[in-house]
């Protein structure tokens, strides 16, 4: 084994380090890069040493890096190289007949290098010997002990894999010494190793190669003429140039910022300035300068004309000048002289300048661009490209239509009658070419808008090719040439004009065409000359499609493209309408409507829109004269129609989403809440929008699937719930901005008579008390709803039920009454039912008279959205004692209390008293010791709790919370206090107004209690048991000391549910080893056990 180094970028030369082999005679040096130094350094150790050393093998046994931390070596490359004995003999060294090299120089199959891996037949007995003996000991030693049949079994698999071996080996045996195919392929594996070496010796050579020419970049420098550089430096000539070269040298060119150029240029430009204007203002007398052209600019020798939207063409002068008219012919065919008495306007002398010229012809129209989400693409216009050879093609048209000759080739031959054309000739070309583009953009977006794009997707419209009218007569191929006559024999046939009537149809608002059928390819169609293949039409139901069609009674949308006259540059014109049917008495009528088309933008999608938008606002003035009346007679403002009304929901039922489109609105309120009427974009069904704003999603789909589907009878029947639904949706948002909380479905709550919900229903608070008031609304003529008999009573049977939402259908005006609803839950979680409805007087505070309701009164006022805000705000204000009453009342009925509910008649708040056992005593025993709960009920001034005990303690003493800190608080907000009254001790809280008044009061009571039940629990130890210590008594907790000067605070921990009383440290420490015991103590009421726990004694 020999190892060599290979440093960094071999900053000196390496040789091989062996004293057993010769120098190589070649080195390595620091110019050439790593890796041509390691794949020469590979070649010269096996190249270089088989041909000194035949006997000697070299091969590359390991490759590593490592980094020093030295900067003359900051990287090193190890290889080692192992150097062995040859099995073979090396190139040209073998004996006669086995590779020796001829004098041809041809090296036989058997002298190549061995470099394919074999394995000799005498290792491979041996494996296999090895392997089988191996197999047999493991079986010998894990057979014993096993079940017979799995011996025999292991045992066969074991012979069985071991004859397969065999057998291998036998066939081995005699195939390889005596097949050839064996050792050709021996002899090919050397020959692709000998070749391997060849590539990697060439490799090396071109990486030397490259070395070299960067060592030789300094031998390209040219020779550089120093003699003649300090000719010039020093002299400031060149002497070498001969004399002469002055006489025929050129004179050198002005440049731009020459004064002598600027000026003649400015002038130039002058000159033709005035000279164009000159020249328009002839094209204008004259009226050659068609009337939509304009002028954008004249300066710098060029004038700027063109037509917005369609081209923009430069002009200057020094185009062949205009050819005069041809003179008039008399009757009998005989040219006349001009006569320049009966010319009033003649034409003006040739320009000295020249006639027009076309400089650049610039494309305004273009096509609109859908966005794209996955490209990240807006919707943007595309101006229509133009090639520069289309450029100039269309330049020399119109330079020479404006002169009135034919144009050069290769643009085709035109006929110009009448002499020069002036600008007319110019928007001749230019229109006619930006209406061809337009033509074929307006082919190509109606196939993918008939196959399915955007609202029109599945076939939603039919399109189909308009031909033009001699055309269709005729049937002559729409490939027929130029306008002209055709001579065939004694006939002359007329050839059509192209391009004159062509266009397409397309049917929209199919009948029974149902999204995501399937499609079929009608026949290839032509517009303006350019195939346009085939379109897309729904098959879903074609022969309804084609009935319709056939009578008539589609809607439809039509672009015909007309090319422009010779004689009139301006008639050419792609024109958009709409032909909508309308029914007038049994007879089918169309209504022709011009849509407008843009060639600046051109988009089929939006013609076929405005096209909708007629249909749209045909069929919704038909509509508004069922409507009127019925909306009269319902109560409602008369609707009107809008032509570009904005859907202002962001719902979007009827397809449009936000663009312009006709609506009838119907205002429903006078508050202004409103719906739209419209027809849908897809199919031409009527569409209510904007019910989803004031109704539930559910109650709003189903008036629209009920008008889609029934049409204006529908939509009549479905106008009193709009209105109700609407009046709802006004209460509601009138309560909210009052402060009132209301339910947001009282539709939802079961239980109400006669199942007819009220318009709106308001939350008395607090939440727990289940009460609520209802407001009822309906029409004066009408019957009224809402009774006041028992809940869940249902009506006689084949009885009609009432409209429902408390507003009834009919005429008239409004009327509102009240009622106070009580409401019962199951469980907590469940949702609230009517118990009992009782109906309120029209202010709202009292209950209505039993006398009046006896009479059949139910105390109805004029509905007005603001007065019924303000009697349901005034009753939930007066109602909110009752809605105390009631949740106080709950809460004493779930813990099974005895309460007394004291209502006064000189004006004092009522109040709600209970009693509370402090010991183990039953009710009635004299010894009975109990607590008194008294909460008052204020309103909207709050709630009280008054707590009242008789003294239980010899040595307690009652103290203001303020004055220690750390005493427990009354909930949400209450003020709590303490005092020694005659007979005991008292308790008062007040708490504010708020949602949780009344829960916190009965909260705090029950804390209260669990106080007042530990410290009798102190008074009743017995003599020598009760414990030296002295309470103070705080509103919600008490104070436990000891002489020794412990003291702990005993107080309601968490809810009355799931809390109990906890014991803490005065000096707000928490001692976990304590706390626990004594709280365990405190609950179990064990006074001795509670002081031994703080003391420190756990026993």
């Amino acid at each position: 084994m020999c190892v060599f180094a290979l440093v960094g970028r071999l900053r000196a030369p390496v040789r091989f380090p062996t004293e057993r082999l010769k120098p190589i005679g070649s080195s390595i040096t620091a110019d050439e890069s790593f890796g041509s130094s390691f794949r020469r350094l590979l070649f010269l150790a096996r190249v270089g040493f088989s041909a000194q050393h035949p006997r000697v093998r070299v091969s590359l046994e390991k490759l590593t890096f490592h980094r020093r931390s030295s900067e003359d070596c900051p990287r090193e490359t190890i290889l080692l190289v192992r150097v062995a004995p040859s099995r073979r003999p090396a190139l040209g060294s073998g004996r006669a007949g086995r590779g020796v090299v001829s004098n041809r120089g041809n090296m036989s199959l058997e002298g190549l290098p061995r470099h394919t891996r074999t394995v000799g037949l005498s290792e491979l007995v041996e494996r296999v010997v090895h392997a089988s003996y191996t197999d047999l000991r493991r079986l010998a030693t894990n057979l014993p002990g096993q079940p017979e049949a799995d011996r025999k079994r292991e045992l066969a698999r074991y012979l069985h894999n071991l004859r397969q071996r065999l057998t291998r080996l036998h066939v081995l045996a005699e195939w390889a010494p005596k097949n050839r195919g064996a050792q050709i392929a021996v002899k090919c594996g050397d020959m692709m190793g000998q070749l391997r070496q060849h590539q990697m010796a060439f490799t090396d050579a071109a990486d030397r190669l490259y070395g070299l020419r960067q060592q030789m970049d300094w031998a390209a420098g040219p020779l550089y003429d120093t003699p003649g550089a300090l000719d010039v430096l020093c002299n400031g000539r060149y002497s070498n140039l001969p004399k002469a070269i002055a006489d025929v040298a050129p004179k050198p060119v002005p440049l731009e910022t020459d004064p002598e150029l600027i000026e003649l240029r400015d002038e130039r430009c002058r000159r033709f300035d005035v000279e164009i204007r000159g020249l328009l203002v002839d094209e204008r007398n004259r009226k050659t300068m068609p009337k939509a052209m304009r002028v954008f600019s004249v300066r710098d020798g060029e004038c700027v004309v063109g037509v917005p939207g369609e081209y923009r063409a430069t002009l200057t002068l020094g185009g062949p000048p205009p050819l005069p008219p041809p003179p008039e012919e008399d009757e009998d065919g005989a040219e006349n002289e001009p006569n320049p008495k009966k010319d009033s306007d003649p034409a003006p002398p040739p320009s000295r300048l020249g006639g027009w010229l076309v400089v650049k012809i610039e494309m305004l129209a273009g096509e609109m661009m859908d966005a794209d989400e996955e490209e990240g693409r807006v919707a943007h216009t595309r101006v229509f490209p133009l090639t520069k050879t289309e450029v100039k093609i269309l330049g020399e048209r119109a330079t020479a239509r404006m002169a009135g000759m034919s144009p050069p080739p290769p643009a085709p031959p035109e006929l110009v009658e009448g002499g020069a054309q002036g600008l007319g000739g110019l928007h001749y070309v230019c229109h006619d070419i930006a209406l061809r583009l337009c033509a074929l953009t307006v082919m190509n977006q109606s196939k993918k808008v008939a196959r399915g794009g955007g609202a029109w997707h599945g076939g939603a419209i039919r399109t189909e090719q308009i031909m033009g009218k001699v055309e269709a007569k005729s049937g002559i191929d729409d490939d027929a040439g130029e306008p002209g006559t055709e001579e065939d024999g004694e006939h002359e046939h007329k050839k059509p004009a192209r391009g004159a009537g062509e266009g397409i149809r397309m049917w929209f608002w199919l009948p029974g065409l149902a999204a995501g059928e399937g499609l079929k390819a009608s026949t290839g169609n032509r517009m303006a000359g350019v195939d346009v293949g085939s379109v897309e039409v729904g098959v879903g139901n074609a022969a309804a499609v084609d009935a319709a069609v056939a009578a008539g009674t589609l809607p439809r949308v039509e672009l015909t493209y007309e090319r422009a006259d010779d004689k009139d540059s301006s008639s050419g014109a792609i024109a958009a309408r709409a032909l909508i049917p309308t029914d007038r008495a049994g007879v089918v009528e169309i209504e022709t409507f011009d849509l407008p088309f843009s060639t600046a933008s051109v988009d089929i999608k939006e013609v076929l829109a405005d096209g909708v938008r007629a249909a749209a606002a045909t069929r919704l003035r038909a509509a508004l004269t069922d409507l009127e009346p019925a909306c009269q007679a319902a109560g409602i403002d008369v609707p009107t129609l809008a032509l570009d009304a904005v859907n202002t929901g962001d719902a979007n039922e009827d397809g449009w989403m936000r663009t312009r489109r006709p609506a009838i609105t119907l205002r429903l309120t006078r508050e202004g809440t409103s719906a739209q009427v419209t027809c849908g974009k897809r199919g031409g069904e009527l569409c209510v929008c904007g019910v989803g704003s004031f109704a539930s999603s559910g109650a709003a789909e189903r008036v629209e699937h009920s008008v889609s589907v029934g049409g204006i009878p529908a939509l009549l029947k479905a106008l009193p719930t709009l209105r109700r639904r609407a009046t709802e949706w006004d209460l509601r948002e009138a309560l909210g901005s009052a402060g009132v909380h209301t339910h947001p479905a009282p539709h939802s709550m079961k239980g109400w008579v006669d199942d007819v919900a009220p318009a709106a229903l308001a939350l008395v608070p607090p939440a727990s008390g289940n009460l609520f008031v209802a407001l009822y609304v309906s029409e004066a003529a009408g019957e009224q709803t809402g009774g006041t008999s028992a809940p869940k009573k249902s009506p006689k049977k084949g009885a009609k039920k009432p409209a429902g939402g408390g507003v009834n259908a009919g005429s008239g005006a409004l009327v509102a009454r009240l009622a106070l609803v009580s409401a019962s839950r199951r469980h907590p979680a469940s949702a609230p039912a009517v118990a009992a409805v009782a109906p309120l007087a029209t202010d709202g505070v009292t209950l209505l008279d039993a006398k009046k309701r006896k009479s059949g009164e139910i105390g109805v006022f004029p509905f007005d959205v603001k007065s019924a805000v303000e009697g349901i705000a005034n009753a939930v204000r007066g109602q909110k004692v009752t809605a105390q009453r009631s949740c106080v009342t709950s809460w004493c009925k779930s813990r099974g209390l005895r309460f007394t509910d004291a209502r006064f008649n000189d004006g004092s708040h009522p109040i709600v008293a209970f009693s509370a056992k402090l010991g183990d005593d039953e009710w009635g025993e004299t010894q009975t010791v109990c607590a008194t709960c008294e909460v008052e009920l204020k309103g909207a001034e709050g709630v009280r709790l008054t707590v009242r005990c008789p003294s239980l303690h010899p040595g307690a003493k009652a103290t203001d919370p303020k004055q220690r800190q750390g005493a427990s608080v009354a909930s949400r907000g209450g003020v709590a206090s303490i005092d020694v009254e005659a007979d005991g001790w008292r308790v008062v809280v007040d708490y504010p107004d708020s949602e949780f008044a009344a829960g916190a009061a009965c909260g705090d009571a029950h804390r209260a209690v669990a106080m007042l039940a530990l410290v009798k629990r102190f008074n009743d130890a017995k003599d020598g048991e009760r414990p030296p210590v002295v309470l103070t008594l705080e509103p919600l907790s008490v104070v436990v000391e000891t002489p020794g000067g412990f003291g702990s605070r005993v107080s309601w921990v968490g809810g009355t549910e799931d809390g109990g009383l906890a014991a803490a440290g005065l000096d707000g420490g928490s001692v976990p080893s304590w706390e626990e015991a004594a709280s365990e103590a405190a609950r179990v009421g064990d006074p001795v056990a509670f002081v031994n726990a703080f003391v420190g004694d756990s026993t």
